[in-house]
């Protein structure tokens, strides 16, 4: 894969994303949300003044080539005044205290773990997730995330907040944009709000692929389908088609809620280049798919994806 590539979104399902492109050569751009409040990251932010730092620590450990240290700075204290932290949050506090700039604080601790890629925050300025679900304004992205019933509409606090202007300059530069997989609205969507961020994906000429989740969440997209997913990405989107879907075809895990996508577009496949279908759920030891994108299976199928001069032509794609 010899595109430059960008990767937008959030939590565990950008980090898969990443690790996928780390696996395979590739030495992406991964453009952050912050909207995050809960946790140790919504701790962070009450107390001193920050952009969340979860996310963009789990897109750095995903892309380090120090897996001792990533080890390391993926552990999570649970006692005392530090019950709850992140080490790695930590870690990237003092790092951006140190330095004055959190741009340069990720970048020294990209440095410091070998990562094999970059990482930014879609904005520096505290953003905070709002949504009206089923008519009722919900505000704060945990509180989403939690909600049940149909996210009607998204919006960011506050509403102009500027895009961090190296995610732009990446953007611009991009020859592919990956977006999620990860949750629609609170991961994948929540970057995409940021004026800056929709608007250097509408000037740019890249190609724009979508790797879709394993299953349902309950609360923010229980019952969504696959369709319903690309449709709501599709309106968010400054342009009118995807390049490229990536959908999972194979069994999903029955605890913890959720259900599969499916693979069926519907309608939606009238704005979509190419479909990528494959089985590309984490086995456990059992041989039973765990609730986790698979990143040797994702990566061969991105690689597929990238592969393609032009992307329109990858090998191994399938009609809509």
């Amino acid at each position: 894969m010899g595109s430059q590539v960008v990767a937008l979104g959030g939590g565990h399902g950008l980090a898969r994303a990443l690790a996928a492109l780390r696996t395979r050569g590739q030495t992406p751009t991964a453009v952050v949300t912050v909207a995050d409040d809960g946790g140790s990251s919504g701790r962070l932010r009450r107390d001193l003044g920050i952009i969340a730092p979860g996310d963009l620590r789990m897109a750095l450990l995903a892309l380090s080539r120090r897996r001792d240290l990533a080890e390391l700075l993926s552990h999570r204290f649970d006692a005392g005044e530090l019950d709850g932290h992140a080490l790695g949050n930590l870690f990237l506090v003092a790092l951006a205290r140190e330095e004055g700039d959190f741009v340069a604080a990720l970048d020294r601790a990209a440095a410091l773990l070998d990562c094999a890629g970059r990482v930014l925050p879609s904005t520096t300025t505290q953003v905070t997730l709002h949504a009206r679900v089923d008519g009722v304004e919900v505000a704060g992205q945990r509180r989403i995330t939690k909600a049940d019933g149909r996210v009607e509409g998204l919006r960011l606090e506050p509403s102009d907040a500027p895009a961090c202007p190296e995610a732009v300059a990446a953007i611009e530069a991009a020859d592919v944009v990956v977006l999620g997989p990860g949750s629609l609205y609170t991961s994948v969507m929540a970057n995409l709000l940021v004026p800056g961020i929709h608007q250097a994906l509408a000037a740019s000429s890249a190609a724009v692929v979508y790797v879709a989740n394993l299953r349902t969440q309950p609360g923010e997209t229980a019952e969504l389908d696959a369709a319903d997913h690309v449709g709501a990405v599709l309106q968010a989107l400054p342009r009118t088609t995807l390049d490229a879907v990536v959908l999972h075809d194979g069994p999903v895990p029955t605890a913890g809620g959720g259900r599969p996508l499916g693979t069926d577009l519907g309608p939606a496949a009238e704005h979509v280049g190419h479909v990528e279908r494959a089985d590309l759920a984490e086995r456990d030891e059992w041989g039973d798919p765990k609730a986790a994108h698979d990143v040797e299976r994702l990566g061969g199928v991105l690689e597929a994806v990238l592969g393609g001069s032009p992307l329109s032509g990858a090998r191994g794609s399938t009609p809509p």
